[in-house]
């Protein structure tokens, strides 16, 4: 690997006493020696004298799947964080594609196993460290090819506008084979605090004592998340004396919901970041200070250090205010570009630091991005992104069917009469096939699908229709 070694990663050449994990299931403070020795055995029978892929399959932010990334990257490989709830198939597909020397994975969430895969493969990239999934649960071959200097670059920026030091202690409420929830380990580690990592989900009063007794300052969520603590009273009625900063990325919130959240962290001397991004930028884009709301709650902020937006039209880029058009944007995070299989893992830097989002937006007066629109198929659900035409694929087993964003949930259009499967049992289907909730389909009948000119499917139609 060429260059100094990313900043998530220094601690291992310099380790201390310093806490750094805390595995409150089993109520485990790790320091940096600890967890330093332990990601060193590990990574010594991960060494074949060449440089390798890793596939590290996660579980979510446990113990294992930290330990797994760790591991890989002192051994010198690149690593692939690869959701480890994939259906089998899914999984073994990936393998077979990209051809990865070591497969890691656990079933305790505390014991890291490993198995061979297929060491010699095609080369792999000397500054090609990490590779993420830009699909969410979908299991898409469609990897983002993240490199040393990306993954350094935005640790940087991160600890920078959200203040981290030694003295924080976030709660890892994210997976970390997400970007947000990878992001939130690394400006950690870089910064020498400490994550706490609890094995409950954010909606147990278990995840919240956790919280509360080994001293939690932030917590990170998507829209989902918010959603349903607000639904249960959690946020204003369990968060500890301790909590200070709110993060939100994921997905936009509406501007009502960031004002809420927002209020109640101010009454508590607290911040709230609301933030964009994308698994192309590493993992976001800009942020909205804490200061410039509520008045700045519809958009999605000013650019994060070194980075910056302009915005695509018909007659070129401008950074005139209140041009809408595709946002672009350019900083030192921007991806390496796309793999699809293991030949793309020898590839070099294919954008050069500039990134079309793909979303259509306007940058106002004081230089705050507001997002207008989408131009990629593309829903978000539960913080994560979901190819409408790959469910579309999937779904068209069955027949005709169009996929289109419905803000909370993915709807599905089909032609009614002859349906082969029911609707609900559509639903199922899909939510087993691509790792989520039934209930983030709608599955709805039409006597005709309406069709555009060119005689395709209408999906602006389709997506101002009513879905009860």
């Amino acid at each position: 690997m060429n260059g100094a070694m990313p900043s998530p990663f220094a601690f291992l050449d310099r380790p201390t006493q310093a806490p750094i994990v805390v595995d409150a299931g089993i109520g485990r403070l790790w320091t940096q020696d600890e967890l330093a020795a332990t990601v060193d055995a590990l990574a010594g029978q991960l060494r074949t004298g060449r440089r390798e892929l890793i596939f590290n399959l996660c579980s979510g932010g446990d113990l294992a799947s930290i330990i797994g990334y760790l591991s890989a990257v002192r051994a010198g490989h690149a690593v692939a964080q690869i959701d480890g709830r994939l259906p089998a198939d899914l999984t073994e597909a990936l393998i077979a594609r990209y051809r990865p020397a070591f497969i890691l994975h656990s079933t305790d969430g505390r014991t890291v196993t490993q198995r061979k895969g297929e060491p010699g493969g095609p080369p792999v990239a000397d500054d090609l460290l990490v590779l993420l999934s830009t699909s969410g649960t979908t299991g898409s071959p469609k990897l983002a090819r993240l490199s040393v200097g990306n993954i350094e670059s935005h640790t940087e920026q991160l600890i920078e506008y959200l203040e981290i030091d030694s003295d924080e202690r976030a709660i890892q409420s994210l997976p970390i084979h997400f970007s947000y929830g990878l992001s939130v380990l690394n400006t950690h580690l870089g910064a020498g605090a400490t994550v706490v990592l609890s094995p409950h989900s954010i909606i147990r009063p278990d995840f919240w004592a956790d919280a509360a007794r080994w001293g939690v300052t932030s917590f990170a969520g998507v829209p989902y998340s918010y959603a349903i603590l607000e639904r249960a009273g959690l946020l204003r009625n369990s968060m500890p004396d301790s909590l200070r900063t709110l993060t939100q990325s994921g997905g936009r919130l509406a501007p009502e919901v960031l004002v809420k959240l927002h209020d109640l962290m101010a009454a508590r001397g607290g911040r709230l970041f609301a933030m964009y991004g994308q698994t192309e930028s590493t993992a976001r884009m800009s942020y909205v200070p804490p200061a410039a709301l509520p008045a700045k709650a519809h958009c999605v902020g000013i650019p994060i250090p070194g980075g910056r937006f302009a915005i695509s039209t018909p007659d070129g880029e401008t950074f005139d205010p209140e041009v809408e058009g595709e946002v672009i944007f350019r900083g030192p995070n921007v991806m390496l570009g796309y793999a699809e299989h293991r030949d793309d893992l020898a590839r070099g830097d294919d954008l050069g630091g500039v990134l079309r989002t793909g979303d259509i937006g306007v940058i106002d007066a004081d230089g705050f991005l507001r997002l207008t629109g989408r131009t990629k198929r593309i829903a978000k659900l539960f913080g994560l992104r979901i190819s409408l035409d790959e469910i579309e694929n999937a779904a068209g087993a069955h027949g005709l069917v169009a996929a289109v964003d419905g803000g909370d949930r993915i709807v599905l259009w089909r032609l009614s009469g002859g349906v082969p499967i029911a609707a609900g049992d559509l639903a199922i289907e899909l939510a087993r096939r691509f790792n989520l909730k039934s209930s983030a389909f709608a599955v709805r009948d039409l006597d005709e699908l309406p069709l555009n000119g060119r005689g395709k499917v209408d999906y602006a139609a389709l997506a101002k229709l009513h879905v009860n």
